[in-house]
């Protein structure tokens, strides 16, 4: 491939961060910017310094793949999907200060593939092999809603920005 040396690159590899032993599904910078988490079929969720790249723990409660992770709009807990073993298919949400878990949200009767915080940080939303999306109130974690529309699996799911509208496919 060519490259054009004369152009400065706005992305350049700062470090590899290791300690998952199998392969990286998922990882999420917190919004300040201060941590990473990445999930791996290793069945955890690993947080890291964003500045010094040191591993700063290790998430275990999954019992399987561990396919989404991302950070609450606000920096205070970490949700993360699991893909489906014998009994998993699970959202796990952590407190991103003490690193334990809080809460497990279980609904979906196949594998989890996404999970996301609404922008106000009230809700989660949760993609799934099953069809579905389920929307959770983050505070009580209570499922609020499952939207049954897809006629195939849900791989991704996303809100708007306002916090209205969920896209998924």
């Amino acid at each position: 491939m060519a490259t054009n040396h004369s152009q400065t690159s706005i992305v350049s590899l700062e470090s590899t961060l290791k300690s998952h032993t199998d392969t990286v599904w998922s990882c999420s910078w917190s919004p300040q910017g201060t941590h990473i988490a990445s999930g791996s079929e290793d069945k955890t969720v690993k947080v890291w310094d964003a500045k010094t790249f040191a591993l700063v723990s290790t998430l275990k409660s999954h019992t399987y793949h561990v396919s989404s992770c991302n950070w609450s709009p606000q920096g205070t807990h970490i949700a993360s999907g699991s893909l489906s073993g014998s009994e998993d298919n699970t959202v796990k949400v952590w407190d991103a200060k003490t690193f334990r878990l809080v809460t497990t949200l279980e609904s979906h009767t196949y594998t989890v593939t996404s999970c996301s915080w609404s922008p106000m940080g009230t809700h989660i939303a949760s993609g799934s092999q099953d069809n579905t999306v389920k929307v959770w109130d983050a505070k009580t974690f209570r499922l609020v809603t499952t939207l049954e529309s897809h006629t195939d699996w849900v791989w991704s799911c996303s809100w708007s920005p306002e916090g209205t509208h969920i896209a998924s496919g």
